[in-house]
């Protein structure tokens, strides 16, 4: 195993009270600007690809390419579509043939029952690989789609060559998860169904995230965004885990990527699976939040990170 820890030493620390009222504005504020620059990202890019579709699983899967070389498989976080990956996609391609599926109930691929979970989730995917018949592809997914990359490669020992873990940890939905959504969604939102009122409440506490998830999914569609967050919450506040005996059946080489100040998943938490994974390496975004590949000034560190880990699982050349 190895363990990379970046600026450990130089963090800043604060009483209890000062912390969570500082630092919860801050992060709100912070989010706020990252989920409008990733809008106009998507907004003004040029497509990366054409619009593709796959039958896997019972469902229509929209994807897009870009680049030729071994498989790439980037799924994206809650919320997120294939588009967010765009910047890193850029930089891959030269290297990898990088495929980027929208999840189930996100952007162009359909949800028919409107059920969400990570198990589903996970043979979405694995029929997904099977369906490209990929070989032994990279496989990447951050926050939701790390949870999900935790149980793909954990159900499906010999699916992947390696993968890269960003922002998400084996357990779902801890304390410190459930303070992260508060950040994001305004306090007093409950774990399990939302209401007609929550999702009220949620419009007037946290304006700037209904925006986004409206104008990257279905801008059309004036409440989307109330029918996405009713049928994805169960999901998101449910506490949900891998076993011990779960994790440690992924075997192939595993990059940990996480924010030093992600506000869903601690330092501690992430090291904890970290030291289950028989083949694991770990790496601290210094002053990164759970956004680390948009966070300001850390892009380019980012995409290094994910890089050079990801040329190291290629066979070396005779």
């Amino acid at each position: 195993m190895m363990l990379f820890l970046f600026n450990l030493n130089n963090m800043v620390f604060y009483t209890e009270s000062d912390w969570r009222g500082v630092m919860n504005h801050i992060f709100k504020l912070a989010f706020i600007f990252i989920i409008n620059i990733i809008f106009l990202i998507n907004a003004s890019a040029t497509t990366m690809d054409k619009d593709k579709f796959v039958e896997a699983n019972g469902i229509k899967i929209h994807y897009v390419e870009e680049g030729e070389g071994p498989p790439l498989l980037l799924i994206h976080g809650g919320g997120l579509t294939a588009k967010s990956w765009q910047g890193l996609a850029k930089e891959a391609s030269r290297y990898f043939r990088v495929i980027m599926p929208d999840s189930r109930g996100h952007g162009l691929t359909n949800n028919p029952q409107g059920t969400f979970s990570y198990d589903l989730m996970t043979e979405d995917m694995a029929a997904f690989v099977k369906a490209l018949k990929l070989e032994k592809p990279l496989v990447m997914g951050y926050s939701d789609g790390g949870m999900v990359v935790l149980k793909l490669t954990s159900r499906y020992p010999d699916l992947a060559r390696a993968a890269i873990v960003g922002g998400a940890t084996h357990r779902f939905a801890t304390t410190h998860y459930m303070q992260g959504m508060e950040i994001f969604y305004g306090k007093g939102m409950p774990q399990g169904q939302l209401t007609d009122r929550d999702l009220d409440k949620m419009a007037s506490d946290a304006p700037g995230m209904v925006k986004f998830y409206q104008n990257m999914h279905h801008p059309e569609q004036k409440d989307y965004w109330r029918t996405f967050l009713e049928g994805v919450w169960p999901m998101w506040t449910t506490p949900t885990s891998l076993t011990e005996e779960e994790v440690k059946k992924i075997h192939i080489p595993v990059l940990l990527l996480d924010g030093d100040r992600d506000e869903f998943f601690t330092v501690e938490e992430v090291t904890q699976l970290y030291r289950l994974l028989p083949q694991a390496e770990m790496t601290l975004i210094p002053g990164s939040g759970h956004a680390i590949f948009q966070t300001p000034g850390k892009t380019p560190l980012f995409y290094a990170l994910v890089l050079e880990f990801l040329q190291r699982q290629l066979p070396k050349a005779s």
